[in-house]
């Protein structure tokens, strides 16, 4: 005999209460300013990294000095820390810079002082740790490039040959003042050439036009590949809003016809109660039997209708739920079963009931949703002559939980992920139920998400399946128990 499987699926869900304050939208410039901030942050975590850079720079240092000397290398233990703490200093002023803009009203303005006071300072302790590693007979002047391959990425066109030729004009400075004696030149190579006048003037030319083409090269290339890059973003942001607006548009074209479409089924299903009813007379077994199936498809459509018109409503309203109030579960799920309960009598099932008080503080219409759908994939989903059991209890954490086991036919492992999606149906479900709307979960998902409700589904094909609902606790219980 096989032995079941019960496979597991936790839905993922933002966690908010609907008593949050959700901020507007912010406008196109404020999002421009955000992501300038964000940059600087960026920065500011990659100065760390340096920090550290130079400390391990620091203690190489001091190693090789006392006790492990590197052949043709000296490196000084003095400045890197000296640098690290200047460093350190800077990149401490600029999170508090940061901070200041994030709430100020000139945001805009903070936010760009901010960003080239960075790029200043940054560019002249660089200057100063190419003047210690050597200027002219190591590779250290390169390291330019990164601060210009940077500017290239997060700068436009015109600001990131100004970093160029600001890196540029920090280290011609720097040969000038080694050249002319006003600052002696250093270098971590042992015998360098550089403190000859003469050789040091003719070196440094040549290594300054290197640095130079070599910056000038890189810059126009990651520029010209940024900007190539920043277009096709942008005409991307802009397809994307126009697919948006255009999905919106027909959305509310589609749900303006189902409204209007909910009262004539209404209307039709009504009807057909009257004459099914005798109210008319008497019908022909024939027409009977016409009737029934209008009225059966009207009830299904009517399902239809309610279920797109709640979910509309549902995430159209996820930004800004209604208040959530104090509602005992267990009475919520007495009054679904008492809604349910003659549909599930046609079929023979039966709910074995072990409701327990459980307070908790929700959007009444939004967990009602959850249950009745739950509820009702039960039903549908059982076979004739089974038992539904449902349960809640109080939980010592103050939220609450709520269980809905079926025995029916269950679901596919790999399909579990799925069948919260819009529309979304298990081959095995459309045989077993062909009239499901095949919303009701993407409701729970939906009312869960504005909640914080946390869903669990267990389930094995054939065998049946579990939901587990995990109510949060209310903000009044955390209140009483802090």
């Amino acid at each position: 005999m096989a032995e079941t499987v019960w496979a597991a699926y936790d839905l993922p869900l933002q966690v908010r209460t609907g008593s949050e304050p959700v901020d507007a939208p912010p406008t196109l410039a404020e999002s421009d300013d955000l992501i300038l901030l964000q940059n600087e942050a960026w920065f500011c975590t990659l100065r760390w990294l340096v920090i550290a850079a130079l400390c391990a720079l620091a203690l190489a240092g001091w190693a090789t000095t006392a006790a492990f000397p590197l052949p043709g290398i000296r490196l000084d233990p003095l400045w890197p820390p000296a640098v690290a703490a200047v460093l350190l200093f800077l990149n401490l002023t600029y999170l508090a810079m940061i901070r200041k803009a994030t709430r100020s009203a000139r945001r805009s303005v903070l936010a760009e002082r901010g960003l080239w006071l960075q790029i200043g300072l940054d560019l002249a302790v660089l200057t100063v740790v190419v003047h210690f590693l050597g200027s002219l007979d190591t590779f250290a002047p390169f390291m330019y490039l990164f601060h210009i391959v940077l500017a290239c990425i997060f700068l436009p066109y015109a600001q990131s040959l100004l970093v160029t030729l600001l890196a540029m004009g920090m280290y011609l400075i720097c040969l000038i003042l080694e050249g002319t004696g006003a600052v002696a030149p250093q270098s971590v190579l042992i015998g360098a050439m550089c403190g000859e006048r003469a050789v040091s003037l003719t070196v440094a030319a040549w290594q300054f036009g290197s640095v130079a083409f070599v910056s000038a090269t890189v810059w126009y290339l990651a520029s010209r590949l940024s900007r190539a890059l920043r277009q096709r973003d942008a005409e991307l942001s802009a397809i994307n809003r126009r697919l948006v607006a255009a999905t919106e548009e027909r959305a509310g074209h589609m749900l303006q016809t189902t409204h209007q479409l909910k009262a004539p089924f209404a209307a039709i299903h009504a009807n057909t109660q009257l004459l099914l009813g005798g109210h008319c007379g008497a019908l022909p077994a024939p027409a009977v039997a016409v009737i029934e199936q209008i009225a059966t498809r009207c009830e299904m459509l009517s399902r239809g209708i309610k279920s797109m018109l709640q979910l509309a409503n549902l995430r159209s309203q996820a930004q800004h739920p209604p208040a959530p109030v104090a509602v005992d579960l267990a009475a919520l799920i007495q009054s679904c079963l008492a809604a349910l309960k003659p549909q599930a009598a046609k079929r023979g099932i039966e709910f074995e009931e072990q409701l327990s008080p459980a307070p908790v503080q929700v959007v009444p219409d939004h967990a009602a949703m959850i249950i009745d759908n739950i509820l009702s994939n039960a039903i549908n989903y059982s076979r004739d002559g089974q038992r539904i059991s449902v349960s809640s209890r109080a939980k010592a954490d103050g939220g609450a939980a709520v269980v809905v086991r079926d025995r029916g036919i269950g679901i596919p492992p790999d399909k579990l992920p799925r069948i919260f999606d819009d529309y979304f149906r298990t081959t095995e479900a459309v045989k077993h139920n062909r009239a499901s709307t095949g919303l009701g979960l993407a409701i729970v998902r939906q009312s869960a998400l504005s909640g914080a409700i946390g869903v669990r589904v267990e389930s094995a094909a054939g065998q049946g399946t579990v939901f587990f609902l995990d109510f949060p606790r209310s903000p009044d219980h955390l209140e009483t128990t802090n």
